[in-house]
């Protein structure tokens, strides 16, 4: 073995002292990156090291880790080297270790990945030196090695070899015995599986099906409806084409993959007791089973995407096993085959992980829920083993400590939270403890569906989010269950069982994100803002934009996106012009050139709740640079001397005030839009479920005129010299459009200014109950760098607002001299203070300090 593993020597390194640690470390370049754990690991093969708790600690950290957490390109060959690596404790350990057998196909399989894409160019040095070694030491072995690995050694040699040791990750009928703790007949493996009565206790609850049957009979004429970022049917003949792509959009086949229309079969079975329900979900099952055997290397794309090949385990499969398990469809020959397909599954997601974001949660995952329904496996406890390893790693960043998703959308936080609370129900159900840490992760990411859902029930759409408007009271139903949160109970029934919270506006401090709420109850006011980091993917350009709802009805909303297919609509949903915030000289935020941006943001944010008030700030500090379509520019366009400072007053319960600083470092004149998007009514089943509705615009006042419902007054405080434009369903470029349900026109209302910098943009938001229309007047008072100061009044209102920067000291304006961060000063029905960081409140000599 020594001369064969000579050929590593140059790719091998000094084995560091001590063994790795836990968790793979955040930086590429550290000593046990991905990179640097493949080198230590050939250095010790190379050095001889025997078959031993070293080698065995070094094999297991390259088979649990796979991908790197900072995305680096500096190492190229780290995954090549990994699986050469891993391959070889496999062959050198066999017989010496239980877990030897999958080292040796994983890392074949990586290896073999890694190999294909680089085309078998037997230039590469380095890969033709990792595939050459891998299958000396396999032939000096007489061990099975990957079919993949020998064609491609045939193919970069020009020799054909023997295929009789050749093996794949398919799993035959005849195979799965030999994988088994007791192996058993493979004509009772069927019955045995059918038998397994916990998986009824792992399925979904009836409340989280949401059955569509009209959508299931169109399933069973095969008559598909895709949903993800889409929503579409497409008629399949007498077989489904796995593969199948639509309109160049990968996201047909990530519904396909993701089969959530076999699942509905299920949930269609359960609700009507029809038989052909589950006869059908059987007949799709098998047809993917023969249709879309497993490959040996990654497929980027297609039924065995490791995002769907994830969720296929613990979104879709036990659901179909648990309610439709003991009908006459789900015979033993399809209860074996779904065993020998979830061993394919396991064997895949061991081999191959994607990036660090709700891919890896929703993989390990899956990898984790397919060990626990796979007790009968030799190997189960190691699978788990590894998934709750890589959950941990993932976690510990994909997480911030308050419990938001590290992707920082409401829909992709929903995702990978349903995948990990998944894995503690399917657990319980077997009795299997898993570690308490991650449990309580697995908790406290619930409090989001709780504290950030709007009046409506609905949650808000930031960042990418799937276009279909999610209710979360379901899944809160359940993580009541799983947890015996009184709270979560409440929100699970909306407010019928259980305890509210003790608290109603909510802030999540870490991740920047804020929600204002006067009350619980649909109809109360709500106001959802961001001062948050730019995600780390499903990106938007809309640091400091917000949602408000009021008086059962969304008035301010975000657009959200519709689709992932590069069209024009998409990149005016991830631009700044597609949000709340403010755009100079036509350019909008720059984030997508700052890698740092997906995980930390430049600026602070204040967060200040009271009985009385709620107030908000947060600043912008990472550049504007010109946003076309379709390139969407470049670095160095990026302009860091403008930043934009947002703060929100909210008065409980009444309105908002909005404040913006605009900064520059020159004397110039610049042209400053403050974009607001007006929400769409939504009508729930109708031909058009999201429809514009009506408004007029001016630089003295925007008014929703939308009659039987509520309206939203925004008055600007400056009005002169301002400009007021609306714009619906524009394209070239695009202007105005709603990304939800569909992709519909809905007015963005753009004020505009020209003025030098600094500049303020000030303005009052008043939501008007249905049938009312009063709203007050706003009145300037002082503007400069320092402070904003304006008078609101109107039927029963007499308000005066004051914002102070930092460090500002103390102010007087008209009969108040106040020193603070921000000042509202009720005159009716009673003089009253409502102060941020206060330390002196005058008023006409009366010291009024909160």
């Amino acid at each position: 073995m020594k001369e064969i593993l000579e050929p590593l020597r140059a790719y091998a390194r000094e084995p560091l002292r001590d063994g790795p640690p836990e968790l793979l470390p955040w930086d590429s370049a550290d000593p046990w990156g991905l990179d640097g754990a493949a080198r230590d690991t050939l250095g010790l093969l190379i050095a001889g090291e025997k078959p031993g708790p070293r080698l065995f600690e070094a094999a297991d950290y390259l088979l649990t880790f796979c991908t790197a957490a900072d995305r680096s390109e500096g190492f190229p060959d780290a995954l090549l080297l990994n699986g050469a690596a891993l391959a070889l404790c496999g062959y050198l350990c066999e017989g010496r270790h239980p877990e030897a057998e999958i080292w040796r196909l994983t890392g074949c399989a990586r290896l073999a990945t890694q190999a294909h894409a680089r085309k078998a160019a037997l230039e590469n040095r380095v890969a033709a030196d990792c595939l050459l070694t891998v299958c000396r030491a396999a032939d000096e072995r007489g061990l099975p090695i990957l079919a993949d690995l020998i064609t491609l050694r045939e193919r970069m040699w020009g020799r054909l070899l023997s295929h009789a040791r050749a093996e794949r990750l398919h799993v035959s009928e005849a195979d799965y015995p030999s994988h088994m703790k007791a192996p058993t007949p493979p004509e009772r493996i069927g019955a045995l599986m059918r038998g397994r009565d916990w998986q009824a206790r792992a399925r979904n609850p009836e409340y989280l099906l949401s059955a569509d049957t009209e959508e299931a009979e169109g399933t069973c004429r095969n008559l598909l409806t895709l949903r993800a970022h889409m929503l579409v049917r497409h008629q399949f003949g007498s077989e489904i084409d796995w593969h199948l792509r639509l309109f160049d959009d990968v996201e047909s086949t990530v519904s396909l993959g993701g089969q959530n229309f076999i699942r509905n079969l299920a949930a269609a079975y359960v609700r009507t007791g029809d038989e052909k329900y589950a006869r059908h979900a059987a007949r799709l099952l098998w047809s993917f089973y023969r249709l879309s055997p497993v490959p040996n290397h990654r497929q980027a794309q297609g039924p065995w995407r490791t995002l769907e090949v994830g969720s296929r385990q613990w979104r879709v499969w036990a659901d179909p096993v648990g309610y439709l398990g003991q009908t006459e469809a789900f015979d033993p020959e399809t209860h074996a085959m779904l065993a020998r397909s979830r061993l394919e599954h396991i064997r895949y997601l061991l081999s191959y992980c994607g990036g660090p974001n709700n891919w890896y949660q929703v993989e390990a995952s899956g990898l984790a829920t397919a060990a626990l329904f796979s007790p009968e496996l030799r190997h189960a406890d190691a699978c788990l083993r590894v998934a709750l390893r890589r959950l941990k790693w993932i976690n510990r960043f994909a997480y911030y400590d308050d419990g938001f998703q590290f992707e920082l959308s409401h829909g992709y936080h929903v995702f990978p939270t349903s995948a990990i609370f998944a894995v503690v129900r399917t657990a319980r159900a077997r009795g299997v403890p898993l570690p308490e840490d991650f449990v309580a992760l697995v908790e406290k990411a619930q409090e989001m569906y709780l504290y950030a859902a709007q009046p409506d029930h609905l949650l808000p759409m930031f960042n990418d989010c799937n276009p279909q408007p999610l209710d979360p009271a379901p899944l809160l139903r359940a993580a009541a269950e799983v947890f015996g949160r009184e709270d979560f109970r409440w929100g699970g029934t909306h407010g019928r069982e259980g305890r509210g919270p003790d608290h109603a506006s909510h802030a999540w401090p870490s991740a920047g994100y804020y929600a204002m709420r006067d009350r619980w109850g649909e109809s109360g006011q709500f106001l959802f803002f961001d001062g948050a980091p730019y995600g780390a993917s499903h990106q938007h350009e809309d640091k400091l934009t917000f949602t408000l709802h009021a008086h059962g009805r969304p008035l301010i909303g975000d657009p959200n996106i519709y689709s992932y297919a590069r069209t024009e609509l998409t990149h005016y949903f991830k631009s700044s012009r597609g949000h709340n915030v403010v755009m100079i000289d036509g350019k909008g935020q720059a984030r997508r050139f700052r890698p740092q941006a997906r995980l930390s943001t430049q600026g602070r944010n204040e967060w200040v709740t009271r009985p009385g008030f709620d107030f908000v700030s947060s600043e912008y500090l990472e550049g504007f640079a010109p946003d076309p379509y379709p390139d969407r520019g470049e670095a160095s366009q990026v302009d860091a001397s403008l930043s934009h400072r947002r703060a929100i007053f909210y008065v409980k319960p009444g309105y908002w005030i909005l404040c913006d600083l605009v900064l520059g470092q020159d004397k110039d004149t610049h042209t400053l839009e403050q974009i607001f998007h007006l929400a769409p009514i939504h009508a729930p089943g109708a031909p058009e479920p999201m429809r514009a509705g009506h408004l007029s615009a001016s630089a003295m006042e925007v008014l929703t005129r939308d009659p039987g419902l509520a309206n939203l007054a925004i008055l600007p405080v400056d009005p002169e010299g301002l400009q007021a434009r609306a714009q619906k369903g524009e394209t070239s470029p695009a202007v105005g459009w709603y990304g939800v349900l569909g992709e519909f026109p809905a007015w963005d209302v753009t004020l505009t200014r020209q003025a030098p910098l600094p500049a303020r943009l000030d303005a009052a938001m008043f939501p008007l109950p249905p049938g009312q229309d009063a709203r007050p007047t706003v009145r300037r008072l002082r503007a400069d760098a320092r402070v904003t100061a304006f008078r609101i009044t109107g039927p029963g209102i007499d308000d005066t607002f004051l914002l102070c920067e930092e460090g500002t000291g103390p102010v007087t304006v008209e009969d108040m001299t106040f020193e603070g961060r921000a000042l509202l000063l009720r005159r009716r029905p009673e003089l009253r203070a409502m102060a941020v960081n206060p330390v002196r409140v005058l008023v006409a000599g009366l010291d009024l300090t909160p």
